[in-house]
């Protein structure tokens, strides 16, 4: 279904009435024209963005169009969390990077390093209309996309109603687990503590510690560990099991939307929230340009092309999205409460992490 794709607009600003401007000096030179952004001419900074549909999208539409409009050069370099996290600890004492891309997880644990910049909020004004939920640390990040966090299933298997199904025997080597090294892996760890405890996830996410024997049980279910979400969402299309996850529903509702046999799966326990987010590193170069495109990636126009491009919800209100693409997003924030979707606490669940993973670990690498 092409219609949810939409391209990204690249209108540039116009210039000033102030016209043009020759110096005495230079009289005989081409004269300059002012533009309102004369102030970023010739600036460059370097930014860490993820991969995947959303990183294609803010390379060929987002990052062109603001380079045309500030008369600018902005570089990508495309990662994950903790690669992006590594890279702003590596330059910390010679910042390289002035913006990166991070998931939700990471904005307590940037801002507890010294890695990141509070927000100038009078040089983001797109901010005014960031839902309060999606605003990081009091101003040391915003969200940027929010995808759905559960299993997906090739559709010609009938949906299970719970996370305790996924233990049937039926399932045996059925099922591709995302590893505890990507974000949204942890949250089976956190799904099978529900399980284990008969808790909701907002309790269940602090009594991990339990799960290790339930989580051994599951063996012979799991087909592989993978931490490539795309790849494993092909697989999955492609009938080689049964189901996947939890992931996010990024990787999963573009093929969904073209028609593949692929489908999200929402059971009684509830769903996650994938939130990615933007932070602005301390010391980066030319702060005022990173805030800058911090902004319009908070813009409406941005924010609607990237949702129906991505099909991730805008962290943002007054975004007017096509039917097309409100089948798969949650938006406005009031459809994630509708949907239960649980944002965990990483400032909890961080200092547990290295723990989670060696006990995950133990268990399937034996």
């Amino acid at each position: 279904m092409t219609g949810i794709f939409s391209k990204a607009a690249t209108t540039a600003f116009a210039p000033t009435r102030r016209g043009f401007v020759v110096s005495a000096a230079t009289a005989i030179a081409a004269p300059m024209v002012l533009t309102r952004d004369a102030w970023a001419q010739g600036k460059e900074i370097v930014i860490g963005i993820w991969g995947g549909a959303q990183g294609e999208f803010i390379r060929k539409q987002v990052i062109p169009a603001f380079e045309k409009d500030f008369g600018c050069k902005v570089l990508a370099e495309e990662g994950f969390t903790l690669p992006n996290i590594s890279k702003m600890r590596a330059t910390k004492s010679n910042p390289k990077y002035t913006v990166m891309f991070v998931d939700d997880l990471a904005v307590p644990i940037c801002k507890g390093e010294d890695l990141i910049a509070p927000l100038p909020v009078d040089k983001m004004p797109n901010m005014a209309k960031l839902f309060p939920r999606f605003n990081y640390e009091n101003g040391y990040g915003t969200g940027l996309g929010i995808s759905i966090g559960t299993m997906y299933r090739n559709t010609a298997e009938k949906a299970p109603t719970s996370f305790a199904d996924l233990w049937d025997p039926r399932y045996k080597n059925g099922i591709k687990l995302n590893s505890w090294q990507n974000t949204s892996g942890l949250f089976f760890l956190i799904a099978t503590a529900a399980i284990v405890t008969g808790k909701p996830f907002a309790e269940a996410q602090y009594e991990v510690d339990k799960i290790w024997a339930k989580l051994a049980e599951i063996k012979p279910n799991i087909q592989n560990v993978y931490t490539s979400g795309v790849e494993a969402a092909n697989e999955i299309a492609q009938g080689q099991a049964v189901f996947g996850g939890i992931d996010y529903s990024k990787f999963i509702y573009p093929y969904t939307a073209k028609g593949a046999p692929i489908d999200m799966v929402f059971l009684k326990e509830g769903c996650f929230a994938g939130v990615n987010c933007q932070v602005l590193v301390k010391g980066g170069p030319n702060q005022d340009l990173g805030a800058a495109f911090m902004n319009r990636m908070l813009s409406a126009q941005v924010q609607k092309e990237l949702a129906e491009f991505a099909l991730v919800s805008p962290p943002v209100s007054s975004v007017e999205l096509s039917p097309q693409a409100l089948k798969y997003v949650a938006y406005p924030d009031t459809r994630m409460d509708e949907l239960n979707l649980f944002m965990p606490d990483w400032t909890y669940i961080n200092k547990q992490r290295a723990a989670w993973t060696e006990s995950a670990n133990r268990i399937f690498s034996a």
